[in-house]
């Protein structure tokens, strides 16, 4: 079964190289170490790459949790890096032409399904087995979808930890616009495909 957990990445997840952990990251700490304690998982995993900590300059919280416990190699680093986003033909969209709730809801329907599908393919060796898995907040339901597809147990651990309210509008706005306009995330020449 895979057990997920939604977080803002920087708020929640990540650490600041060096830094000390802000209440925030406490909590996310302290769900983690309670699934932990609860569930057992053969694996931790997580959204998000070594590249990508190393050129921000973070640090991977449960990567640290999972050190704490002995239990390193049973983590997994699970999105693709900035050269298999390429090969996967995964676009991060931001800004103009389009306005900011149009253009995140073509990168939830169209972008987001890419970057997924990814990330099931580095667990499907061990789907059988319980995983523990970190992604951001806003890929539950749609990484949930993919897993009901694909005839995978999972459970909703936690979600939403360092969400703030101005996050949770502006994605309730970016769903709607979804809902309402079906018909603009049909077509087969879309701006967001590139």
């Amino acid at each position: 079964m895979i057990y997920l957990i939604g977080v803002d990445h920087v708020r929640a997840q990540r650490r600041k190289h060096g830094g000390e952990l802000t209440e925030c990251q406490r909590e996310f700490q302290s769900v983690v170490e309670s699934a932990i304690s609860s569930i057992d998982p053969f694996l931790l995993a997580e959204e998000d790459h070594p590249e990508f900590l190393s050129r921000d300059g973070f640090d991977s919280i449960l990567l640290e949790i999972a050190k704490a416990h002995g239990i390193e190699d049973h983590h997994l680093f699970v999105d693709p890096n900035d050269t298999e986003r390429e090969r996967i033909g995964y676009r991060a969209l931001y800004g103009p032409p389009y306005e900011a709730v149009q253009t995140s809801a073509h990168e939830i329907t169209h972008q987001f399904p890419k970057r997924e599908e990814f990330w099931f393919g580095k667990l499907q060796d061990i789907i059988d087995r319980d995983i523990l898995f970190v992604c951001g907040w806003a890929h539950i339901e749609s990484f949930s979808a993919l897993l009901t597809r694909k005839d995978v147990s999972f459970s909703v651990w936690e979600n939403k930890i360092g969400a703030c309210l101005s996050d949770l509008e502006f994605d309730d706005k970016v769903r709607k616009h979804i809902k309402n306009n079906p018909m603009e995330f049909n077509c087969l020449k879309c701006f967001c495909q590139g």
